[in-house]
């Protein structure tokens, strides 16, 4: 009953004041990366449109202190100047190659070609430019560029294989393959620009949490990928407990990796928190799902679900405590089994 009492002390201290470390630092750190990337943009004399301006910054705001500082911790500290500025370069590469995909602004060979031959490159516009600017930048930084090299080709492979996503007979397997790979991959590519060189079994946390997160965005995207046409797990998902369970090992075989870390316990325990604290948002539509589902032994058609029942409200006191829950109960499981005692 003690050491119960105490974990509940310690879990409760440690979500206030992450809690607290992320909204503050997420209101700070997008102010800078607003005043930042208008510097660039002056720089290299364009401007983005206002979209991708502000999914820039907001994805950096979040991110940063919720994945990054939740591995730079691992080492006793947080993120440094250099290294978030380094991070909102990645998210000017990411937002900009999801636009070159998704508006289809540049062929196959562009894009090939601007990835992975960026300094013989002709830019034709500015956001072309902007891209092989943060893109250069990145890869001249990278210690390990070989290595960094693989996981670029292999992020990029998947993005282009997500293409096959739009064919209502990719199999399930495929589907999962280019969920995992996509998401993993594009997480994975962070952890390069960081100071500190990460070990295989970090590698993996920020690749397992990476697969995870695509898998979440799935979920909160049923309704917006039904009408793109765009096939995921989540929206072809029948039975919402089966998929609980799914997910759930996911989320068990990051925490496994979390243990084997070569860190010490307390740390360990601080980025398990904040990592099954991301994890929770996915359980919070699943939940959602299983609701609409009850006792029945599959879901209704999805697509013919309005879009209201669909969305998810994140600001609800009920989903608010139902995800500080999940956080408590998978912590507390593993602090249980005493792989961080």
């Amino acid at each position: 009953m003690r050491n119960h009492r105490m974990y509940l002390f310690n879990f409760m201290w440690n979500i206030i004041s992450k809690t607290w470390y992320i909204l503050s630092v997420r209101r700070k750190e997008t102010k800078w990366a607003r005043v930042r990337l208008r510097e660039l943009e002056q720089q290299l004399g364009g401007r983005l449109d206002d979209v991708t301006f502000h999914k820039v910054i907001t994805s950096y705001g979040i991110y940063n202190p919720m994945m990054c500082d939740a591995f730079t911790r691992l080492r006793g500290r947080v993120s440094n100047r250099a290294e978030r500025d380094r991070m909102l370069h990645y998210f000017i590469c990411s937002s900009l190659f999801d636009n070159f995909c998704d508006r289809k602004e540049l062929d196959q060979e562009s894009l090939y070609e601007i990835s992975f031959s960026p300094t013989v490159y002709q830019p034709k516009s500015f956001d072309e430019s902007l891209f092989l600017y943060a893109h250069l930048l990145l890869k001249n930084y990278v210690r390990d560029k070989q290595w960094y090299e693989t996981v670029t080709h292999r992020l990029y492979e998947a993005q282009e294989d997500s293409a096959r996503q739009f064919n209502p007979s990719i199999t399930d397997e495929e589907i999962e393959q280019i969920t995992l790979h996509k998401g993993g991959y594009s997480v994975l590519l962070c952890h390069f620009y960081l100071d500190d060189p990460a070990g295989k079994e970090e590698q993996q946390c920020w690749y397992l949490i990476g697969g995870i997160i695509q898998l979440t965005n799935d979920l909160y995207d049923i309704y917006k990928d039904y009408q793109e046409g765009i096939v995921t797990l989540p929206n072809r998902m029948q039975d919402a407990y089966a998929f609980h369970d799914y997910f759930t090992g996911k989320i068990t075989q990051l925490k496994k990796e979390i243990a084997a870390l070569p860190f010490p316990n307390k740390t360990k325990q601080h980025l398990n928190i904040s990592l099954m604290g991301i994890c929770s948002f996915g359980l919070i539509a699943i939940k959602q799902l299983q609701k609409i589902q009850r006792q029945a032994d599959a879901l209704p058609n999805l697509k013919q679900l309005p879009r209201k029942q669909l969305i998810v409200d994140m600001e609800k006191p009920a989903n608010l405590y139902y995800c500080m829950r999940q956080v408590y109960l998978h912590a507390k499981k593993l602090h249980q089994e005493k792989q961080f005692e």
